[in-house]
C-alpha cells in the first residue's frame, strides 16, 4: 500500500492495531488511556527517532562565565544537569527575538501573535493522531506564551484542571453536585471491558498508567480511588502550596502525559518574565530579588531552576522518553543584570539530539532552533500539514 507520507502510515498502523483488538471508536473516545495504550504499539518501534516534543521556559537567564563548561564539568549556574550532560547540547552565542520583561509571547512564538506558538503547531501537526493536540502548564499565570493562530492558550497552572484536560473526565464540583471521580474510576469501566482483549503488554501499561495518576491525584488531593471503581471525596481545596511544589507536580503531569501516549507536544513554563514568582525552596525571596545586586543568590536562583530542568530529565529518563522526545529549553534573556540578549541559555537534549557538547550557533535565535526542530520531527509532512508553520528561519548547522 502507498502511503502520502509517515504519519498516513502510522494512522493507518493505529487504525489496524484498534480494528484487531475488537476496539470500537465509541471506547476509544471514552477513554483516552485506551486510545494513548493503543497508539503506543504503533509508537514503540521508532526508539531514537523525535516523535514528540517537551518544550521548556526556565525564566532568569545566567552568567555565562557561570553556565558554559570549558570542558566536561558544567560550572555553578548550569551544574544541576551534570548528570545528563551527555544528552545534553548548550547552544553558545544563542539570541532571542527580543529579550527582556514583558515580551513572553517572543518565547515559544517568535513575537506573532496571529500564529502557532511552537508548543501548539506541534501539536497540530506531530500529534494529529494524538487524544489531546497539546498540553501547556506552568507556576505562573500567563496568557502571551502558548497561542494557537491569533487565540491566546493560558497557562495552565491548575494541575487538577490539567488532568482534566488529559482524560476529559472531571467535573467541578458545586453545590448539588456529585464529588469528582477520580481519574482511575472513571476510565475502569472502559478498561474492565477490554480485559480479554489487551495482551498482557498493553494491560501492564495501563496499571503503571494508572498508578502514576492515582500519585498525582493524591499530590493534589484529589485522592485515588484504587482499581474497583467509586467517587472519591471533594477535597477541601486541590491548591498545590509553593512554587516548588507546583513546579515538580506539573513535571509529573507533563511526564505522563508523554508517557501515556495521550500527547506528542507539551510545554512547561518554570515562572515568567516578570520574576515575580516567590522561590518557597530559597527563602522565600522573588526572582527578580538577587537580578542586580547580588551574585551569590543570582547563581544560586539559576542553578535552582536547572535543578527543576534536571527533575524534568529525570522523570523522562525513567520512563525512556528521551529515545523519542526532544526537549528544548530557553530563556528570557542573557545575563539578567543587563537584560541582554547574549548567550541566552538554550539546551536541546532527548532524541535526535547529540549531546555532551557546546554547539556555537553564531547568533542564531529561537526561531532558528525551532525551524530545525520542526524538520526533524517532520511537522512539515504531518498529514494536517496546512497547519504547519514555516519558522522561516535558516537550519542550525550541527545540531
Amino acid at each position: 500500500m502507498r502511503y502520502r507520507d509517515c504519519f498516513d502510515k502510522e494512522r493507518r498502523d493505529f487504525l489496524r492495531v484498534v480494528s484487531h483488538a475488537g476496539i470500537s471508536a465509541g471506547l476509544l473516545r471514552a477513554s483516552s488511556l485506551i486510545g494513548g495504550v493503543m497508539l503506543a504499539r504503533t509508537a514503540e518501534a521508532q526508539s531514537g527517532v523525535p516523535t514528540k516534543s517537551c518544550l521548556v521556559f526556565s525564566g532568569g537567564g545566567c552568567q555565562p562565565a557561570l553556565w558554559y563548561p570549558s570542558g566536561s564539568t558544567l560550572p555553578a549556574q548550569s551544574a544541576p544537569l551534570q548528570t545528563h550532560y551527555s544528552k545534553i547540547a548548550i547552544m553558545k552565542s544563542a539570541k532571542l527575538t527580543g529579550a527582556g520583561h514583558g515580551i513572553m509571547f517572543h518565547r515559544f512564538d517568535n513575537a506573532s501573535f496571529s500564529r502557532d506558538s511552537f508548543d501548539v503547531n506541534m501539536g497540530r501537526t506531530i500529534g494529529a493522531n494524538y487524544p489531546v493536540k497539546y498540553l501547556n502548564v506552568g507556576t505562573t499565570e500567563e496568557s502571551q506564551l502558548s497561542r494557537e493562530g491569533s487565540s491566546s492558550k493560558p497557562t495552565i497552572t491548575s494541575p487538577q484542571n490539567a488532568l482534566d484536560i488529559l482524560f476529559s473526565g472531571g467535573t467541578t464540583t458545586t453545590s448539588g453536585t456529585a464529588p469528582r471521580k477520580s481519574i482511575v474510576d472513571l476510565h475502569y469501566p472502559a478498561v474492565n471491558s477490554l480485559k480479554t482483549k489487551l495482551g498482557q503488554h498493553e494491560k501492564e501499561k495501563l496499571d503503571s498508567h494508572f498508578t502514576a495518576i492515582q500519585e498525582i491525584e493524591a499530590a493534589i488531593g484529589s485522592g485515588g480511588g484504587g482499581g474497583g471503581g467509586g467517587s472519591c471525596p471533594r477535597p477541601a481545596s486541590t491548591a498545590v502550596t509553593g512554587f516548588d511544589s507546583l513546579a515538580k507536580l506539573q513535571t509529573d503531569i507533563a511526564v505522563l502525559a508523554l508517557n501515556c501516549n495521550l500527547t506528542a507536544s507539551v510545554s512547561i513554563a518554570f515562572g515568567s518574565d516578570a520574576h515575580n514568582h516567590i522561590f518557597d525552596a530559597l527563602g522565600g525571596r522573588s526572582s527578580h530579588q538577587s537580578h542586580h545586586f547580588n551574585q551569590a543568590q543570582y547563581t544560586e536562583d539559576i542553578a535552582y531552576m536547572q535543578s527543576l530542568t534536571k527533575n524534568l530529565l529525570d522523570k523522562l529518563s525513567a520512563q525512556g522518553l528521551l529515545s523519542s522526545t526532544t526537549v528544548f529549553q530557553m530563556s528570557d534573556m542573557g545575563l539578567a543584570d543587563a537584560h541582554g540578549n547574549d548567550d541566552v541559555p538554550m539546551i536541546l537534549a532527548g532524541a535526535g539530539i547529540t549531546g555532551g557538547r557546546v554547539l556555537d550557533i553564531g547568533g542564531k535565535s529561537q526561531a532558528d532552533i525551532f525551524h530545525t526542530l520542526a524538520l526533524k520531527m517532520r511537522a512539515d509532512q504531518s498529514p494536517n500539514s496546512t497547519a504547519y508553520r514555516n519558522w522561516g528561519g535558516s537550519i542550525v548547522a550541527g545540531l
